[in-house]
């Protein structure tokens, strides 16, 4: 399993965007690389 999270240390908050398999997160980097914003 992997995880993907944000943190913010300056407010000392850790927010998890994503838990997913190995595959998965693949697929989630591929999107995030090819949608970005």
């Amino acid at each position: 399993m992997r995880v993907i999270a944000y943190i913010n240390f300056v407010n000392k908050r850790f927010y998890v965007k994503h838990i997913a398999t190995h595959a998965d997160y693949d697929k989630l980097t591929r999107y995030y690389r090819e949608n970005k914003e």
